[in-house]
């Protein structure tokens, strides 16, 4: 989540709302992210989102998809270590 408008005036919205549109002005971050820095369930930050998200307040961007898969002898050889041990 990135804030819609980084100059959004947050001085009339409950804390919580105001504390995430803060925390997303300067980069992206996930549920997850927002969840961990405000201390509150995830479940309750989705909830929030979801306000902010049908006001326009907020800008949800999925992950970038990997151009390439993994490279699979990597990752063989990471088990054929695993298993070693």
């Amino acid at each position: 989540m990135i804030t819609a408008d980084p100059e959004v005036d947050t001085s009339r919205l409950e804390p919580e709302p105001a504390a995430i549109l803060d925390l997303c002005r300067q980069r992206p971050l996930s549920v997850a992210e927002i969840a961990a820095y405000l201390d509150l369930p995830v479940s309750v930050v989705k909830i929030l989102l979801g306000d902010l998200l049908d006001n326009a307040m907020i800008v949800v961007r999925t992950s970038a998809p990997m151009a390439n898969g993994p490279d699979l002898s990597v990752l063989e050889a990471v088990i054929d270590g695993i298993r070693k041990l």
